[in-house]
């Protein structure tokens, strides 16, 4: 049931962005951006639905210039970062985690905020915070590539109901 929903998932993501090609199955996700040779490669964590999504929503927000860098020029720490690396984290992931809540819904999936971080600490108020502010943003007015996004999967669920909220529904 989860590899059909995924693939239905990655169908509409296609359909809607033509020119990215999508990857499950990787160890870490990652943006290798286009080149003369190839079109943009989105990689995403294993099999799981919302890393595809948290991603899309990085290709969404990051805007032309980025999107020609890999992984958007983007820098990463792995768990164990510092509470200042945190902290610097949290600020950079609430527009993207709030994207992703938006196709969550869209979709049919459940969503939690996520500190990409193991250590057991909760969600800071001043994340979750800027995680609301910035749905309402992303509900209201998302920027253009999100908003594209936003369309296209509603459209392309509303054509594909019974794949979207009878798999997901079961994930």
């Amino acid at each position: 049931m989860a590899r059909l929903f995924i693939q239905t998932l990655e169908t509409a993501v296609k359909q809607v962005f033509p020119e990215l090609q999508i990857q499950g199955g990787a160890s870490e996700p990652f943006y290798q951006a286009p080149t003369q040779a190839s079109d943009a490669m989105l990689f995403y964590r294993e099999d799981f639905p919302r890393s595809l999504l948290h991603e899309l929503a990085h290709f969404c927000l990051a805007g032309p210039r980025r999107r020609k860098l890999d992984d958007f020029g983007f820098w990463y720490h792995p768990t164990g970062r510092t509470p200042e690396q945190q902290f610097q984290f949290e600020c950079v992931e609430a527009r993207p985690q709030a994207l992703e809540k938006c196709f969550c819904e869209t979709v049919g999936l459940s969503f939690s905020p996520s500190l990409d971080d193991f250590s057991g600490r909760p969600p800071s108020e001043q994340f979750l915070e800027k995680l609301d502010s910035a749905y309402i943003e992303m509900r209201a007015n998302p920027p253009p590539t999100a908003s594209r996004a936003l369309s296209g999967l509603q459209h392309y669920v509303q054509a594909h109901r019974h794949h979207f909220f009878t798999h997901a529904a079961r994930m």
